[in-house]
């Protein structure tokens, strides 16, 4: 469902596009164990996602896993 509604709307295609490249980033400058984090948290953002009931849900979702990802980052640089 969630990636349906991304597909179909500009706005949350650009905040897939912008969370994939803070992913990949994040992901290719941590160690393993926040990579770990990183897919394990990928998993339930998808889930979770998934069952918005609209799209202000899943860009809110978006966004928040925006900052989950700086968030997780920043714990493992510590």
């Amino acid at each position: 469902n969630g990636e349906r509604a991304v597909c179909g709307d500009a706005g949350l295609a650009a905040l897939d596009r912008q969370m994939a490249a803070q992913y990949r980033q994040a992901f290719a400058s941590t160690d393993r164990r926040t990579r770990a984090e990183l897919e394990r948290s990928r998993r339930r953002f998808l889930a979770f996602r998934d069952q918005c009931p609209s799209d202000d849900c899943i860009a809110d979702t978006y966004r928040g896993r925006m900052r989950e990802i700086r968030d997780i980052v920043d714990a493992g640089r510590r």
